[in-house]
């Protein structure tokens, strides 16, 4: 009977017992619009302009609105452009 009664009350523990990992979900960060897809590519300068720029299409979508929008965003320095998951 002692067994039955430990064993009910170990098994009612577990099943009480929360995930602390399920119980973590981030809230959105509702000032960020994350980039979910980019286009990037290259245009080559003139002569008496040799500077190679880039040019990005990319799509942003704000986690909290759903709202997505498309931008545009030129640069000469390659590390600038937009990387996707990326807040702008």
């Amino acid at each position: 009977m002692k067994k039955l009664l430990l064993f009910t009350l170990a098994i009612g523990i577990l099943a009480c017992s929360q995930d602390d990992s399920s119980n973590n979900t981030e809230e959105p960060n509702c000032n960020c619009d994350r980039v979910v897809q980019v286009s990037t590519f290259n245009i080559v300068g003139t002569p008496q302009n040799p500077a190679i720029t880039y040019h990005s299409v990319y799509t942003t979508i704000n986690d909290c609105t759903q709202i997505q929008r498309e931008k545009t965003y030129d640069t000469t320095n390659p590390s600038l452009s937009p990387q996707l998951g990326q807040c702008r």
